[in-house]
């Protein structure tokens, strides 16, 4: 079994470890003003949803419980509780239960259940000597949207990407099925902290090559209004894409690299 200090809890079920993770939000360090109910509702789905992608699970589930202000309206609990369903339904899984009581302000805490095969679960610890930095799609997408919120500069584009993540979950499975990924994590916290907390793990340093991370079109086309902008501070530091962070030996990197490709992640 594997529990406190990786994505999800891991615990043995017959041929296959069933996951189990519990992600919270509160209005005060998740919830902008500019975020919809719905959007709260897909949020808090998503990210749970994303530490099952990151240990190549697929989900069969989750609990979500609402604590709600006394003058939450009718309108604001369906829209919540739409977004999370279309999250779930989006991703193949379901809402199975939860539970609602009156708090001071808006707190959410979701928990995801999942299955992954024990011969294709992605621990956080494995990294050898030598093992290429991966991650799926683009970083800055978060933070570009951040910085578009912090500034007043709303381009719902480019918001949406912060508010209404998407979790990895089609490409979890398919670098779970090539059972040569030596570690993996989501990067909810951005690249240099989730790249931190592998180095700390697995005592092992990490060399990045500033020219190979992938900027997304989101932070380049922020960059044009914003001649002064850092994106690879952006793309390193900000957190929130939840794309996936992952190594691998480097015999089988251009392998894995075209499956991903050839499936469009």
């Amino acid at each position: 079994a594997v529990g406190i200090g990786d994505d999800c809890a891991a615990i043995e079920f017959d041929n296959e470890y069933l996951l189990i993770s519990t992600d919270m939000i509160s209005q005060k360090t998740h919830i902008p003003d500019e975020m919809t109910p719905f959007q709260i509702g897909w949020f808090i789905v998503a990210i749970n949803l994303s530490d099952i992608a990151a240990k190549g699970g697929k989900p069969f589930g989750l609990v979500l419980s609402f604590g709600l202000p006394k003058e939450t309206s009718e309108t604001f609990l369906k829209e919540l509780t739409k977004g999370a369903d279309s999250c779930a339904t989006a991703f193949d899984t379901y809402i199975v239960g939860g539970d609602m009581k009156e708090a001071c302000e808006i707190t959410i805490c979701g928990t995801a259940f999942g299955l992954v095969k024990k011969d294709e679960f992605m621990p956080r610890k494995g990294v050898q000597p030598g093992d290429i930095i991966a991650v799926t799609g683009t970083l800055g997408k978060a933070g570009a949207g951040y910085f578009n919120l912090k500034n007043k500069t709303l381009n719902k584009n480019i918001a949406k990407a912060l508010l209404e993540p998407v979790p990895k979950l089609k490409e979890g499975r398919l670098l779970a099925r090539q059972k040569c990924v030596t570690s993996c994590m989501d990067i909810s916290d951005g690249l240099s902290s989730s790249l931190y907390q592998l180095q700390e793990l697995n005592d092992v340093g990490f060399e990045i090559n500033r020219s190979n991370i992938p900027l997304a079109s989101e932070l380049l086309q922020l960059k044009k209004k914003e001649k002064g902008l850092d994106v690879y501070n952006i793309a390193l530091h900000s957190g929130g894409d939840y794309e996936l962070l992952l190594t691998i030996p480097p015999d089988r990197f251009e392998k894995v690299k075209d499956v991903m490709e050839k499936n469009d992640t």
